[in-house]
Order: C-alpha cells, then structure tokens, then sequence
C-alpha cells in the first residue's frame, strides 16, 4: 500500500494524469470528496477533479504529512500547498496562497492491490478563508 500510495503522491504532484490513473482499479474507482458532497466515479470522473485542482492551482504539491496503515486500507495526512492562478471551479484566480491541511482515507482492492476509494475530508471554511472568498 505504501508503494502505490507513494507512486500515487508523486504522480499527483507531477500532475501525470496516466501515472495518477494507474494507481486506481481501472475504470470502477472512486474519489469522494466530502466537503464538496462530489463524488467522482471512473477514470473520466477521477481526472475531472485532478483537472479541477491542477488548473485552478498549477503548482500544486501534496506533502504527506502522517500515515496510518490499516489491513486493506491507509489514511495519510498531507498538506496541500499552492497558488490559486487559474480557475477552480468556476471560482476565478485570486492569486491567494493555499496551505491546506487534509486528511484522506485509501481503500485498496484485494486482488490488485490498487486505490478503490479515495476519501478525501478538509475544512471548507479554511479554505475559503485562504483564497480570499
């Protein structure tokens, strides 16, 4: 799991849309995002909320923080660091600083060892606050 979760990370911050997909199950995965109440379904749905965090601050890097292993499963804390300089959601550039702390639970698939689930819990408010809104 670490393995992966680590290859995920580094694909994530090279924003490498093929290399973050291959960390997933292959089109059955899902990213949860909690705050937002979006869920993100397939490898189409996944990369529209990559595309979404990587246009809207396109210097994004993800630090992990902690991580907490589990059987078939892993939590990490990270820290989400960038500049809003393009659009997030329909949200204009502020050109604000993000320092975002984040927690996210992994669910792995027994037989392929890849990401299942992605579940991904931060506080709106802060960010929010951070771009200026």
């Amino acid at each position: 799991m670490r393995r992966v979760l680590q290859e995920h990370v580094d694909a994530e911050n090279a924003h490498d849309r093929e290399r973050v997909l291959a960390t997933y199950v292959a089109d059955g995965a899902e990213f949860v995002d909690v705050p937002s109440g979006r869920t993100y379904t397939g490898d189409d749905g996944i990369i529209e909320n990559y595309r979404n965090l990587w246009d809207g601050f396109p210097g994004l890097v993800r630090r992990v923080d902690r991580w907490t292993f589990g059987d078939d499963a892993c939590v990490i804390e990270l820290t989400l660091t960038g500049t809003h300089d393009g659009s997030y959601r329909g949200i204009a550039a502020t050109g604000k600083k993000l320092e975002l702390p984040i927690i996210a639970h992994f669910e792995f698939d027994a037989e392929t060892g890849r990401i299942k689930r992605e579940t991904a819990y931060y506080d709106t408010l802060t960010f929010r606050k951070q771009l200026g809104l």
